[in-house]
């Protein structure tokens, strides 16, 4: 979640991440928007939304 605008979410694959694979990590995006659903509910949860 932005620190700046609560309850708005990220997530996304990271370009240009040195790897052999050309950048394109499907695992760290999968992870990152795995994560950012977790906040997300979390954060849902917390606040009765």
């Amino acid at each position: 979640m932005l620190r700046d605008h609560p309850g708005l979410f990220l997530a996304g694959e990271m370009l240009d991440w040195e790897a052999p694979t050309g950048g394109y990590l499907l695992q760290g995006a999968f992870a990152g928007g795995r994560a950012a659903a977790a906040g997300m509910c979390d954060w849902l949860r917390d606040t009765g939304g």
